[in-house]
């Protein structure tokens, strides 16, 4: 009995010494924390123009919610959208986005105009925190380069809907500031159409004298051709809308 006796208290030791070990008895170290890492949402923004005539400057992108306003239809043109469509600016738009805390990214194309061509586009990337996504909106303005004061671009565009691997392509409308009255001369069109005129070619102009001061459809160029005798444009800056397309596609 002593025996068997020893026997049966040597395996319970044994057995309790393993449970002991197995749940970390000796060692009081917490449990490793499990870090989560957010992938963002990366958003390819593309701008192809359509016009015969009309270069377009570099385009400014923006993701952002509903906190954030580029531009609006009715509504009057900040003096950062009217330094875009007057002389091609982009900075100070760039500026204002930044300075907003509903904004999320901002981009701005690069290499210059973007000419009419089948071959050309400009292309844009926006990186945004998931958790943007629901109420995420993109705005973009580019301006017409031979125009006094017009613009192409969207506003508040609604990106909650397209998921990873999605895209969708939107046509463009050709938008008149509001800020400048359309005389089409070679004072105040600062294109490459006035290059050689000899005239100031002037971008930005803080005084305000066009007749409808909102932003709203460009009612088209009129040109000398037409007869418009200010006019230093031609029949081939003239449009139809959409005057470029945009394709917006998540690759993330």
């Amino acid at each position: 009995m002593r025996n068997s006796l020893g026997f049966t208290t040597s395996l319970i030791s044994l057995a309790v010494t393993a449970l002991l070990s197995a749940c970390g008895g000796h060692d009081n170290k917490p449990p490793a924390e499990v870090v989560t890492i957010s992938t963002p949402a990366v958003f390819e923004v593309t701008l192809v123009n359509l016009t015969a005539g009309q270069p377009l400057t570099p385009m400014v992108a923006v993701a952002h919610d509903d906190g954030f306003k580029l531009f609006n239809p009715g509504e009057t043109a900040s003096v950062e959208l009217e330094r875009l469509a007057e002389g091609g600016e982009s900075a100070p738009l760039v500026a204002l986005a930044s300075s907003s805390k509903s904004v999320f990214a901002t981009a701005v194309g690069t290499g210059g105009p973007l000419l009419p061509g089948a071959g050309n586009k400009s292309t844009v990337y926006l990186t945004v925190p998931v958790a943007s996504l629901p109420n995420l909106r993109l705005s973009m303005a580019s301006m017409l380069g031979n125009t006094n004061d017009g613009f192409t671009g969207v506003y508040a565009q609604s990106l909650a809907q397209l998921t990873a691997g999605g895209s969708t392509t939107l046509r463009l409308l050709a938008y008149d500031a509001g800020t400048e009255r359309n005389t089409e001369s070679a004072d105040t069109v600062p294109g490459p159409a006035t290059a050689n005129s000899g005239g100031k070619r002037e971008g930005f102009n803080p005084v305000r004298d066009d007749v409808i001061n909102v932003v709203h459809i460009h009612p088209g160029i009129v040109s000398k051709d037409d007869g418009l005798p200010t006019s230093a444009l031609t029949q081939v800056h003239r449009w139809d809308n959409p005057v470029a397309t945009l394709t917006i596609k998540r690759t993330q």
